[in-house]
C-alpha cells in the first residue's frame, strides 16, 4: 500500500492502494450522509441521542434541508456516562419526551443510537423494547451513528439502509411488482432495465422515489428486488433472504457484455435488436465526445460512478485520456478491470481522497475534465459532471447519457465554488 496521496496503478496494491492514517476530509460534499437517507422513508421522524457537539452536524444538515420538522435530538451530559444504568434512562426518556411534544405521532421513527452507546455497553435492546411498549403504533427503525466502526466491518451508512429495509413487511409475492432498493437516487427514466420492466407490463417501485409510506412498505410485495449501488447492497440480500425474495445486483457498468448477461438474467422480453442499437447509439456519442474534447485530461471519482475503473477503461480503450481516477478503496467486483488497467494502462493515477497531504495541492492550470464533484474539487476544474450513485443509469442508455453528460460538462463550465460545499446532491437545500 502506498503511504502518499497517490500511486501509479501498475504500483498499487489491491484492493487498497493506500494505508490508513490521518483523514483530510475534502469540501465536497454531494454525497449522502444518514440524515439525507434517512428521510427517504416517507413521514419517517428521525431522532439522535449524542453529545451537542456531535449534534452539530446532523441539526445542520436537517436544517439545510428545511426538515427540522422531522427532528428531534437527545442530548448527552458527562453524568449520563458515570452512573449506571443511566445513560438507558436518558435515552429512553429523551425519546419519549421528543414524541411527545410532536404536533402528532410519526408513523415511522428512525432512533440513532452513537459510539458513546457501544462505549458505554448500553443495553440497545432494552431501550427498544421499552420503546415499543409505550408506542406500539410507532414502527421503530434501528439506525446508528458510529464513525469509530467505519474501517471495520459495514459502514453506518450501510447498516441504516438494511435497517431501513427491514420494516418492509413479508406480503404475498406479485409477480407484476419489481423494486429498485438501496440506492439514494431513482432509477432514471431512461435506465434500460426501467424501460424493459415497463415494456413488459411491470409495476415499479424504488425506494429512492417513495411518495407515501403505504408505497414503501407495498416494496414487499415485489417478485425482484434489484440493487444498483454497493452500499445498498447489504440491504438488497437480507431483504431478498427475509422475503424469499430474487435479487439482482446491477450496478451501472460500462462493459457491453456484463449489461448484456445481467439484462438477459431478468427473464424479461427484449425487443429484437434492443442489444445492438444499444451498443451502436453508445459507438455514435463516443465518436461525439471524441471529437469535442479531443486529448483533454479526464479525472474520475468513485462518488459519480459505482465502477470507477470500469469507466477508466471504458473510456480509455476507446481513446479517451483518462488520466486519474480519485478513490480509497476498489471494489472487489473490479479486479480484473484493476489488472486490465495495470497491464495496458501503467501510467494511469490512482488518487486518494483523504490523505492528509490532499489539503495542499498543487492544481495544474490545463483545462481537465472531471466526472464527479472530488475530482472537480481535486482537480480545480468548473468543467465537471455533477451526479452521484451513477446518477440512476444503466445500460446501454446509461452509458450514452453518461458520455453526453461529459458533453456538456466540457462545454459548459460550472460554479464550482458554490456547488460542492452544497449537501446532498439532489437534495431539497435552503443553502
Amino acid at each position: 500500500m502506498s503511504i502518499e496521496e497517490k500511486v501509479l496503478i501498475r504500483d498499487a496494491s489491491f484492493p487498497k492502494p493506500f494505508s490508513n492514517g490521518l483523514e483530510f476530509n475534502a469540501p465536497a460534499h454531494g454525497t449522502w450522509n444518514i440524515v439525507h437517507i434517512g428521510f427517504r422513508i416517507p413521514k419517517a421522524h428521525q431522532i439522535y441521542i449524542c453529545a451537542i457537539n456531535c449534534l452539530r452536524g446532523v441539526v445542520m444538515t436537517a436544517a439545510e434541508m428545511g426538515e427540522l420538522g422531522r427532528f428531534s435530538s437527545v442530548v448527552l451530559e458527562e453524568d449520563d456516562m458515570t452512573h449506571s444504568g443511566r445513560i438507558e434512562e436518558t435515552t429512553i426518556e429523551g425519546i419519549t419526551d421528543a414524541l411527545n411534544k410532536l404536533p402528532e405521532l410519526p408513523p415511522v421513527v428512525i432512533v440513532f443510537p452513537v459510539c458513546t452507546h457501544k462505549f458505554m455497553g448500553c443495553d440497545i435492546d432494552y431501550i427498544y423494547r421499552v420503546l415499543n411498549e409505550r408506542f406500539p403504533d410507532v414502527i421503530f427503525v434501528k439506525g446508528f451513528m458510529d464513525p469509530i466502526m467505519q474501517k471495520r466491518g459495514t459502514s453506518p451508512d450501510q447498516r441504516l439502509r438494511k435497517a431501513m429495509s427491514d420494516i418492509i413487511p413479508q406480503m404475498p409475492v406479485n409477480p407484476d411488482v419489481a423494486a429498485f432498493v438501496g440506492c439514494d437516487v431513482p432509477a432514471s427514466l431512461s435506465n434500460d432495465i426501467r424501460v424493459l420492466l415497463t415494456e413488459n407490463n411491470r409495476i415499479i417501485r424504488d425506494t429512492a422515489a417513495c411518495k407515501t409510506l403505504e408505497e414503501y412498505l407495498s416494496i414487499g410485495e415485489a417478485e425482484k428486488l434489484i440493487c444498483q449501488y454497493p452500499a445498498g447492497l447489504l440491504a438488497t440480500k437480507t431483504a431478498s433472504a427475509r422475503l424469499g425474495r430474487e435479487y439482482f445486483y446491477l450496478p451501472l457498468s460500462f462493459n457491453y457484455k456484463t449489461i448484456e448477461e445481467e439484462i438477459s438474467s431478468l427473464n424479461l422480453d427484449v425487443p429484437d435488436g434492443f442489444f445492438e442499437a444499444g451498443k451502436k447509439a453508445c459507438e455514435e456519442e463516443l465518436l461525439n465526445l471524441k471529437e469535442l474534447i479531443k486529448d483533454t485530461p479526464v479525472a474520475i471519482d468513485y462518488t459519480a460512478v459505482p465502477k470507477p475503473l470500469s469507466f477508466a477503461r471504458f473510456l480509455l480503450s476507446n481513446g479517451i485520456n483518462v488520466r486519474t481516477i480519485y478513490l480509497d478503496a476498489i471494489d472487489g467486483s473490479e479486479e480484473e478491470d484493476f489488472q486490465y488497467l495495470a497491464s495496458n494502462y501503467p501510467e494511469l493515477v490512482l488518487h486518494s481522497t483523504i490523505h492528509v497531504s490532499d489539503r495542499r495541492l498543487v492544481r495544474s492550470p490545463e483545462k481537465i475534465l472531471a466526472v464527479g464533484q472530488k475530482a472537480a474539487w481535486f482537480e480545480g476544474t468548473e468543467n465537471f459532471v455533477n451526479i452521484i450513485e451513477g446518477n440512476g443509469l444503466y445500460g446501454y442508455s446509461g452509458i450514452k447519457e453518461m458520455l453526453k453528460l461529459m458533453e456538456d460538462a466540457f462545454t459548459n463550465s460550472k460554479d464550482l465554488r458554490d456547488i460542492v460545499p452544497r449537501k446532498g446532491l439532489g437534495c431539497r437545500s435552503i443553502v
